[in-house]
């Protein structure tokens, strides 16, 4: 990813820093005695891979909570039978959660309800994370114990789903994380949320990933002191850059932290907003998502925009765009704001998004393992526009890749696959013409590299194997390129 020095053979370390890069022979010349020298034996050198969406608290959790994918559920009776299997190995009264269902993949074509996780565990509290994350589904042990019932007014951000004619809570919650959390608290034990780390670093090490940066809309303090106690325990293994919830700025600006606080392995990020349209009108409206970023600005934070529907794009591009919001900290480090998925984007937007100077950070993983999907169930003409990094990329807009795990699996190649080709794993085409929106192979993984440095500020020292640059490397068996 360093084109200042190409076709390297060797590549030398000092402490966890790169001190030289170039042939054997002139690499040996700086060794000593002391120096301990690796024989890769052949196989590719590539930068660390920085995941630039991900959130991995929730990783964690899907690691340790019952599998609910349509792979193992495809209809309710089977969703129930997994449920009643893992309630028969916990004692009465204690959470039984699961994870992955999709009410678009049962036989039913619905989420299931309250009654349903009722009939399949009585004894326990039940909840049921939908695979988008932005659903979830309670039963009524569950729902007594969040507060929620006929009373309840819905939040402003979400929608508490009721039976038809009635006020009557069906168990089903639309973009509800943030108010179960506050209801419910933290239901693991230290030692569990450990272990469930040290695993989800091994999976994602596994893959590359040397660095994750954790968009979660919800980050405060007490996510910032996990991530801090996670990491002195030494079970978080990747580094982290993790963002500050919205409503949670407020938190870090007491504490006085600022965008870029925190060391190599901990680092403070952007201010995360949600821009949904769940409820049928933009949350926040515009006036109010202008206030919002011109807030955190000021307070010298740049902003990352959860922006799904081509509305949201539209919103936030004119929004980021009336802001001028890249320019120059006293570090000089280009602070950019984000757009974080950009999913639906046909080309009357595309340009707009490059007037914004914001970068985009979006996910061709879901080309590569939600495409059937798309072609059975998106409009046929916009789906050459979904996740478009090809078109994008082309028109001069900055972007970087990410996975949004734990919704898909934060393995890289699948993703970088679909940028270059736009197949999904079926082996053909999300749709006729989207062709357009594919990336060279460079290109792409310089989007799960360099761009991910780019978009989080930290350029300067990783996404290359440049001298300077923290060693963090990844070593694959054979050359990509070839």
């Amino acid at each position: 990813m360093d084109s200042g020095c190409p076709g390297p053979r060797a590549v030398a370390v000092a402490g966890d820093r790169i001190v030289a890069v170039g042939g054997d022979g002139e690499l040996r010349q700086l060794a000593t005695s002391d120096t301990k020298i690796v024989d890769c034996q052949g196989l590719t050198m590539l930068p660390g891979f920085i995941d630039s969406h991900c959130h991995m608290l929730a990783l964690v959790r899907t690691l340790q909570d019952l599998d609910c994918r349509p792979e193992l559920a495809r209809s309710i009776p089977e969703l129930q039978e997994l449920l009643r299997s893992r309630a028969q190995t916990l004692p009465a009264g204690r959470w039984v959660r699961g994870h992955g269902y999709n009410d678009l993949s049962l036989a039913e074509q619905r989420h299931p309800t309250r009654w349903d996780l009722d009939a399949a565990a009585p004894d326990h509290p039940v909840r049921l994370d939908h695979r988008s994350g932005h659903a979830a589904v309670l039963n009524s042990h569950g729902l007594q114990l969040a507060g929620i019932h006929q009373g309840t007014p819905d939040p402003v951000a979400g929608i508490i789903e009721r039976a038809p004619g009635t006020s009557e809570p069906t168990g089903v919650l639309l973009e509800m994380s943030e108010f179960l959390r506050e209801r419910l608290g933290n239901v693991r034990k230290w030692p569990d949320l450990e272990a469930g780390v040290r695993s989800a670093s091994r999976q994602l090490l596994s893959y590359g990933v040397t660095s994750v940066q954790d968009a979660g809309a919800d980050n405060g303090i007490e996510q910032w002191t996990t991530f801090q106690r996670l990491q002195a325990s030494g079970s978080l293994g990747p580094r982290v850059t993790m963002f500050a919830g919205a409503e949670r700025m407020g938190e870090f600006l007491r504490a006085e932290m600022r965008w870029g606080d925190g060391d190599h392995r901990l680092r403070l990020g952007h201010v995360k907003v949600m821009l949904t349209c769940t409820t049928g009108a933009l949350n926040p409206a515009f006036e109010d998502l202008c206030r919002l970023v011109q807030l955190a600005h000021q307070a010298g934070f740049p902003v990352a925009v959860h922006c799904i529907e081509q509305e949201a794009v539209r919103t936030v591009a004119e929004v980021f765009g009336e802001q001028r919001t890249a320019h120059r900290v006293p570090s000089g480090v280009t602070r950019r704001d984000r757009i974080e998925h950009c999913a639906e984007c046909p080309p009357e937007l595309v340009d707009l998004v490059r007037q914004s100077g914001a970068t985009v950070v979006t996910q061709p993983g879901f080309i590569y393992w939600n495409g059937p999907n798309y072609r059975e169930r998106v409009t046929l003409s916009l789906q050459p526009h979904l996740y478009p990094a090809g078109a994008l990329h082309h028109a001069g807009v900055a972007v970087a890749f990410g996975s949004d795990a734990p919704v898909i699996a934060p393995n890289p190649w699948p993703g970088i696959y679909s940028a270059v080709t736009r197949l999904a794993h079926d082996g053909h085409p999300v749709a006729v013409g989207g062709t357009g929106q594919t990336v060279d192979l460079d290109s792409a993984l310089r989007m799960h590299t360099l761009g991910g440095a780019l978009a989080e500020g930290t350029a300067a020292d990783k996404g290359s194997i440049t001298p300077g640059k923290l060693a963090d490397f990844v070593l694959v068996d054979s050359d990509p390129l070839a």
